[in-house]
């Protein structure tokens, strides 16, 4: 690794990873097959959410959110931090680093607070299952 380069430099983005580059291989192929599954689990589970109207209760809501979240990030984190750790070195410049961090940033806190919101709301049910009725009886 050039310690020279910086990121404004574009030969910065096309160095191999500074670490041991089979291990990275083996985790970029474990990403991109759990993107493949994370794609096919949470796109059935959002379906069913879409086909069956008995699954939109309240509570079910937020899991169904969870699952979107769940299938954008494996639509587009996974898949390229997978493919990047293949060839390892970054593939997507500086523009793609940039939006991929924000984009898995917005995708954690997203899961973190939906998450945060499903135990506050079974909590809820569990606390005051009479008085919770009336939020999750649609």
């Amino acid at each position: 690794m050039n310690e020279d380069l910086l990121p404004n430099d574009p030969k910065f983005w096309n160095q191999l990873t500074p670490i041991y580059c089979d291990t990275v291989r083996i985790i970029g192929i474990f990403m991109c097959i759990a993107a493949v599954i994370g794609i096919i689990l949470n796109g059935a589970l959002v379906y069913s959410f879409i086909r069956y109207k008995a699954l939109r209760t309240s509570p079910n809501i937020h899991v169904m959110f969870i699952a979107i979240v769940g299938l954008l990030a494996s639509c587009t984190i996974l898949p390229s931090t997978g493919t990047s750790s293949v060839y390892c070195r970054w593939l997507y410049k500086r523009a793609g680093c940039q939006l991929s961090g924000v984009i898995a940033f917005f995708y954690g806190c997203s899961s973190s607070y939906l998450l945060c919101v499903v135990s506050l709301s079974r909590c809820y049910i569990i606390m005051r299952p009479f008085a919770a009725n009336h939020i999750t009886v649609s």
